[in-house]
């Protein structure tokens, strides 16, 4: 796989976007929540249902996470435009779903990773997926989940960015 101009610059753009949501204050996280509310409702409901699942710790994760990936799209004029819906997501993470499955019967390393690099070939924003499982690992509360749980979580937010992308690419 070949990293860009593009992909170098987002590194950085996704390590100054960490850096501001991990010292977000309660006006900063009550502001962005009555945008994404108005902007992006669907990202709410992903919020709600982390409170029925997860302990308080990982929701406050998973909701930073959600915050960062909104920070990286929403100065989009179309992605304030076009909300996501469940049915997008829920193809997408369909889709992400079977590309798993067929990677645990994958024939060998080396197949793996074609799939993977063709996979990850049509994401514009490799830097912030590559940000967002790089503190599903170092974040304390992430990392020691259940597997299971972490897993869904990661796949769940690669369905996110997404369907972010989608939007972006479906706006003319």
């Amino acid at each position: 796989m070949i990293i860009s101009e593009k992909d170098k610059n987002d590194t950085i753009r996704v390590g100054e976007i960490i850096k501001k949501i991990n010292n977000i204050d309660a006006g900063y996280a009550n502001s962005e929540l009555d945008i994404i509310f108005q902007q992006q409702p669907f990202l709410i409901s992903l919020i709600l249902g982390y409170k029925i699942d997860l302990k308080a710790e990982e929701q406050e994760e998973m909701i930073k996470i959600i915050f960062i990936i909104w920070e990286y799209f929403k100065h989009s004029k179309v992605v304030n435009r076009i909300k996501i819906s469940q049915s997008i997501f829920e193809k997408n993470q369909l889709r992400n779903t079977h590309l798993l499955k067929y990677l645990e019967g994958a024939p060998g390393q080396e197949e793996k990773s074609k799939v993977v690099a063709s996979d990850l070939a049509h994401l514009n924003s490799k830097a912030l997926l590559s940000g967002l499982f790089l503190r599903f690992n170092t974040q304390i509360d992430l990392n020691t989940m259940n597997a299971e749980t972490k897993g869904i979580l990661m796949l769940g937010m690669k369905s996110l960015v997404e369907c972010f992308e989608e939007i972006e690419k479906n706006r003319k």
